[in-house]
Formats: structure tokens, sequence, C-alpha cells
């Protein structure tokens, strides 16, 4: 949960030591255990460091490495630290940091360490003496990097308001990211918010000289393997010891560990391991969920209840049916992120209860849904393993629950039979929402994404796309500024390394079967699971209480009717105005634009005047 910075002048001059305090100043946030700029010739690099892990507790980054004058910094967490250890050639208790581990394996291998490193990771390497910079991503987009290059800067940052902070640096907002992530439109690659700012990709490293910049992937799971194993138990046994190392690996941690408990598949099965693993060491896990006693159809204490009566874990119930963000100072606003979400005040007061009872690490569930789907190449799947007696059996019941006898064969059989050609057709006939005006709908048209033709050669291209793309990392990225106000770090075990490969791999009746949702994880968890969890099929839908949220709430409309307000350019006004789009997605659609026209005032023009930008675009 901590934050760096890098900024060189390319030209050799002396870096001005107030532009380098302007832009470590942007990640003040981040600094509850304190900070560390380096001014020094032509160059910059700031910390600001919060210790989430024991190994942390006294280190002050960028670590310095004298003989061979090389910095490090890192924002993150190494998962494999035994392996890594004894490539080393030390003990696993010798009580390296992370940072110093990862340094110390550089020195001895060079870039090529990457590959073996798992783990959620943003890396900075630098030696100034002959000006080599490596910066790089985790595989699994667990941390965000972000840079800008020029002829005449490098300018590297975790958070992207220390380099807006850059006179270089506009402070634009990209509309075509705004008007795709309002329509729920796939990016062709992960992108900034502001422009001139680019990402590095999940797996990504970042080799820069004085004459050149390189980019190229480290690591990325081959689409090409595939696991078979004897049985549905085997799957099943082998599932959970990853997810249980999965969790193992998150536990790690300077204070009590907590969890984002609701009564699904993905948060369940990681409160009962982590109850588990933390009572062998005499811990108790403490479970935070969301309730509703107005909306008890969006209530899942009939589930989590149970799971925390069973399994020793001590339940806060956080009542939401009052909550809802005010569009005030308490509003959480991100000077990077133009978007609110609907959930954020439920999130806020989550953090916040979970801070009050000193909990410093949250397990979440996010990554999950991705790990399951793309499940639509189910038939052809098992034609392909000459599974001729359930091809039969689930064509069947998948045809008589069709509603559509035409959908079903082009879904089902043509579909997943010529994915490539139809991919490119449907990018060519992809139809727009409606609300969108023609300049946005231009704008947000998609393109072949980055990851388009690896993921062709995968069992489930869908999945292998959900799973690595940089929706995932954005997720969790997003979330950092709020958690960090309430020193708390989310950690997410559907996104470790070792257990995303193996779901990538194994046969699709493994996540959906016979009309059975996430099989595999039912089996691996029949001996703790209630009967009712066994036999649950849908998730629960959070849109009663969001649209009494918006029913109440009586600010969002005089932000969205302000007469400075531009959203007209992005989406057609007479369907935000008309009496006839009154149904939930339209209210949620409204909503959100009222959000953008609030942060634009209060959030953006503030950093506008702040940092002595121009604003004229934003919101265009």
């Amino acid at each position: 949960m901590s934050a760096f910075f890098l900024a060189i002048n390319r030209d050799g001059s002396d870096f001005d030591p107030d532009l380098a305090a302007c832009m470590f100043s942007q990640l003040d946030c981040f600094g509850i255990d304190g900070q560390k700029l380096i001014v020094k010739d032509d160059f910059a690099i700031g910390y600001q460091y919060f210790w989430t892990v024991p190994e942390e507790i006294g280190e002050c980054q960028p670590l310095l490495d004298e003989h061979n004058g090389v910095y490090l910094a890192l924002h993150g967490r190494v998962d494999n630290r035994v392996d890594l250890l004894h490539m080393l050639g030390l003990q696993k208790d010798a009580g390296l940091s992370d940072a110093m581990l990862l340094l110390k394996l550089y020195i001895k291998l060079g870039e090529g360490f990457l590959e073996q490193v798992t783990g959620p990771f943003a890396l900075l390497v630098y030696k100034p003496s002959n000006n080599q910079l490596i910066v790089a991503r985790d595989s699994m987009g667990g941390r965000h990097l972000n840079y800008c290059i020029t002829d005449q800067h490098v300018l590297i940052s975790t958070y992207e308001m220390a380099l807006v902070a850059h006179p270089s640096v506009g402070y634009e907002i990209n509309e075509s990211k705004f008007v795709r992530w309002l329509s729920h439109i796939m990016e062709p690659k992960p992108s900034s918010f502001i422009i001139g700012l680019e990402v590095l990709l999940p797996g990504q490293i970042m080799l820069l000289d004085s004459q050149a910049i390189e980019l190229r992937t480290f690591y990325l799971p081959n689409p090409k393997n595939r696991i078979v194993l004897a049985s549905d138990q085997e799957y099943a046994q082998q599932f959970k010891y990853l997810l249980r190392q999965a969790v193992s690996r998150r536990l790690r941690s300077l204070k009590p560990v907590g969890t984002m408990l609701s009564g699904g598949m993905d948060s369940v099965p990681i409160s009962i391991l982590a109850a588990q693993l933390l009572a062998d060491n005499a811990q108790a896990l403490q479970a935070f969920s969301w309730v509703f006693d107005d909306h008890p159809e969006c209530d899942e204490r009939n589930y989590s209840a149970a799971v925390c009566e069973d399994f020793g874990i001590q339940p806060h119930w956080i009542n939401c049916d009052a909550v809802w963000p005010q569009f005030d100072q308490n509003t959480h606003a991100d000077p990077s992120l133009p978007f609110g979400s609907e959930y954020s005040e439920y999130n806020q007061q989550l953090l916040k209860t979970a801070h009050q009872q000193g909990v410093g690490v949250m397990l979440s569930g996010i990554g999950g849904d991705m790990l399951y789907s793309g499940t639509d190449s189910i038939l052809i799947e098992l034609l392909r393993a000459r599974r001729m007696r359930d091809f039969y059996a689930e064509a069947m019941r998948l045809f008589r629950a069709s509603n559509s006898k035409v959908k079903f064969v082009r879904s089902l059989l043509l579909g997943p039979l010529l994915r490539k050609f139809l991919a490119k057709r449907r990018r060519v006939r992809f139809q727009m929402p409606d609300y969108l005006t023609l300049q946005a709908q231009q704008k947000a048209f998609p393109k072949k994404g980055w990851l388009d033709d690896m993921s062709e050669s995968s069992l489930r291209p869908l999945q292998y796309r959900n799973v690595l793309d940089g929706f995932e990392g954005d997720d969790a990225h997003y979330g950092r500024p709020m958690e960090v106000k309430f020193h708390i770090e989310k950690r997410f075990p559907f996104r470790d390394r070792d257990l995303v490969e193996f779901m990538l791999a194994i046969p699709v009746d493994q996540l959906y079967f016979n009309r059975v949702t996430r099989p595999i994880v039912k089996r691996a968890f029949q001996g703790e699971f209630r009967q009712e969890l066994i036999v649950r099929q849908n998730k629960t839908d959070f849109t009663p209480a969001i649209q009494a949220g918006i029913g109440r709430d009586k600010r969002y409309s005089g932000w969205l009717n302000s007469k400075d307000a531009g959203w007209g350019q992005i989406v057609k006004q007479d369907y935000i105005l008309s009496a006839e789009h009154v149904d939930r997605d339209a209210n949620r659609l409204r909503w959100q634009l009222a959000y953008h026209e609030f942060w634009k005032v209060v959030c953006y023009n503030f950093y506008v005047g702040k940092l002595g930008k121009n604003n004229e675009q934003v919101g265009d």
C-alpha cells in the first residue's frame, strides 16, 4: 500500500527540489509510516511507506546498493519468498524484507529473475551512473505503474497525480476511457484516465537507457496449458489446495486480518480457509458484511451468519439501509478518477468499522467471478474431449432451457467453433448504447484488444481476457486511496498466479455443468458448506438498495441539471431528461453523470488551481 515516483531530466540538468517536493506531496496520503525523498543531480525519487508485513518494519525505501549504485523501490508484496530465498542460498527465516530480497536477486540475476516472482508488485530499479532504468508490473496486474517518457523527461509513479504535478503533463481527462467505463465497453488495452500518461501492462517490463526504450512481456500464463486429472474429486482437491495457498500467502500481516463476507461462492470459501489457518496460530478472523433490514432481498446474513457460527468468525454487520454518497465533503473522490461508485459509501462504512476494530488487512473476493467466465464453450469442449454421453446430456439440458433455439445454436455451437471470425464481425457490427451521442460512440467504438490473439489458443478466450486484462487490476487500483484512508490494505486471493493458471487450464465442466454453477467449489467445500449454500445458484442483486439510495438522494439532480453541466456531449439529453426512461439502468446513468459533474467542481477544479493546470477540456 506504499507509493513511489521517479523523475529524471534526460538533458542532465539538475532536478528542481521544489518540483520534486510538489510531485512527492501528491503521494502524501500513502505515507502512513513515513516518507523518504531523494533529490540528486538530474533525478528525484520518493517513497511514501505504509508497512503491512512484519519484514517491512523500519525499512525506508528506496533501497540503495552502494557497491553497484542501484536504487530499488517496490510497491507490493512477494508471495513466494521461500522459493526466492532458496535461489539465494538463504534460510526462510533470513529476515529480509521483500524489497531487499528482490534487490539481492536483481544484483545476482539481472532482470531475468522477474518471471520467478509471484505476488502483486510494481517494481523500479534505477542505476543513475549509466541511466539504466527497469520498471515492471506483475502478471496479475496487482499493482499499477504509470509513466510518461519524452525527449526531456522520464516520469514514473504508482499514482497518476504525482505525474500530473510535473509541468510537462497536462490534466486532461481521457474522454474515450470515461465513455467506455460509463457504457461497460472493454478497452483495447489498459490506459489512464489522464491523457498523456501510459500504463504498464500486466506482466510487462520496460527497460530504458540513454539510447532506447524497450517494452516486453516477461510473463503471462501460457494459454495452451491444459490440466487433465483423473476425477472430479482430484480437481476439487487441487482447487482447494491452491486457494488455501493463496489465502495463506495473504495472511502475512502486522495487524489482525478481516474479510469482506457476503454469502457468495467467492468470499465464503476465502473466509473459511482464513479462519482455519488463523486458528492454527490461535488467532481469530473478523468478518465485515453489508446488511439491509429494509431490503431483505439484498441481505445475505442467512448465508454469512451460518459461516461465522460454524467457523468461529467474529461478525460485524454494517447496516447500509441509509448509507449513500451525499455529494459533500464526506463523499469519496479521487482526483485521478472522474467517476464514482454507487457502492463507495458501503465500502467506506465497512472499512471504517474494520479500522475501529484494529484490522490492517482485508481479504476480498474480487476476481472470483472472472475465473468462472467463458463457459459458453462447454459443448465444444466436451465434444473435443470425446465425452459423447456428457455432450449429448448437456446439449439436451441447455436446449430445453433455451428461450431461443436459434440463439442456442449460435451461442453454444457456432459461436465457440467460429469464435475468431465472429469476434471480428462483432466488432464491425457492434451495437453501441442508444443513449450515447454520435461523438461519444465514435470515441468508444471497440477495437481489437491486446490479448485477443494470445487468448485464441486458450480453452476459453473470454475467460483468459477477463482474468488477465486490465479491468481486474483497475478495480483493485481504484480502491486504494479509500483503503489507505483507513490504514487498511485489501488483498485478493482469487488473483493468485498459481490459482489463476490452474483455473485457465482445467476443463469447462469444472466451472459449470448440469446447470450447476461452480461445481468445483461446491465439491471442494462439500464438508464445510451448509446445504443451502451447496444448492445456491444465484448471486445477490443490490439494485433495490441502490435504487432506494438514488431515490433518497436530494442533491444529485442539482448537479445533473446545473447550467455548466457538460454531460450532454456524451449522453443524449432527451434520454436523460425524458420521463420515459425511469428504469434502473437509466437511473444509475443519471447518478453517474451527476457524480461526474460533482467531481469536476469539487475535486478536479481544486487540483487545477493547486497545480496550476489548464482545465478547458475536462468533460467536453
